[in-house]
């Protein structure tokens, strides 16, 4: 009766294990490959891309391919439409955004500057960005309400500059032990990620806290996230190749995507954020392309 006893407890283990990973792999299994942006069409591979910009008026997606100092063009469908070189003027381009007006804004690593590329005048303007003695190194880049949202990898800070490149204001994290290492603005608030502490932490307007929340038990190494039409939180694990969710209050709820080289699989990503159709788009270094999944 003993023995009896023992393995019974051990079903009883092992199924309830079993639902929480049915559990899991159901709430992962509602996204899904749906396209893989690459430069196969162009004759050239993509070399390390860094970053993905979305134009919802266009459709179109653009990606910053670092590796090969040029901005690629795709369709809302994968279609792979153009490569931009500036006739060669790239230098180690991070980050992007296009404005209102049709202007291209570069973040070049080479030349710590943001870019300004007018297509329609073939004029090429790289501005160093500066608060009084401060000299910005310019990172992760958004463009929202006309204002640029520039991270500062020195200070691991946001500052905020108006179209003239005026520092207006910064978003600070004074409990953050190393700056925050990437941020996504959402309904005029700031939500960033600190990975040295493995936070999230939400901005008010006025760059005051609003909440924070850790993802050290489910992100090893957490470079990247956004925020998804629902609400919840995904972070983006460079080193395990996952991305874990979490609902706006900090509760993780599941995580999906692995580690490799397999369409769907994730090698070394560097960026995530969602397009305006809902899909979620990952951009990866290691695989040279950047993957987009959908409900």
């Amino acid at each position: 009766m003993r023995q009896l006893y023992i393995l019974t407890k051990k079903a009883v283990l092992l199924l309830a294990v079993f639902a929480g990973m049915t559990t899991t792999v159901q709430a992962a299994g509602q996204w899904q490959w749906q396209v893989t942006l690459d430069a196969s069409t162009s004759g050239k591979a993509m070399d390390m891309p860094s970053a993905l910009y979305v134009d919802g008026d266009k459709q179109r997606y653009y990606v910053v391919d670092s590796g090969n100092n040029r901005l690629l063009s795709f369709d809302r469908d994968g279609k792979f439409l153009h490569a931009f070189t500036a006739e060669g003027s790239l230098q180690r381009p991070f980050d992007m955004v296009r404005d209102e007006d049709g202007i291209f804004w570069v973040v070049e690593k080479g030349k710590n500057s943001l870019t300004a590329i007018d297509v329609a005048a073939k004029s090429i303007t790289p501005r160093v960005l500066r608060d009084g003695d401060h000299t910005i190194v310019a990172d992760r880049l958004t463009l929202e309400n006309n204002l640029f949202y520039v991270l500062d990898a020195s200070r691991g800070d946001i500052a905020v500059l108006n179209k003239e490149l005026v520092v207006e204001k910064w978003f600070s994290c004074a409990d953050c032990s190393g700056g925050f290492v990437d941020f996504k603005i959402v309904k005029g608030t700031v939500w960033a990620l600190d990975r040295s502490a493995k936070n999230i932490v939400q901005l008010a307007a006025d760059g005051s806290l609003k909440s924070s929340f850790s993802v050290g038990e489910h992100a090893a190494f957490p470079v990247s996230m956004a925020v998804g039409p629902s609400g919840f939180v995904y972070v983006l694990d460079r080193h395990e190749g996952i991305i874990a969710v979490f609902d706006a209050g900090g509760s993780y709820k599941y995580s999906f995507l692995s580690g490799g080289q397999m369409r769907g699989q994730l090698h070394f990503p560097v960026e995530i954020d969602f397009d305006p159709w809902g899909r979620l788009c990952v951009v990866e270094e290691g695989n040279s392309r950047v993957e987009v999944f959908g409900r």
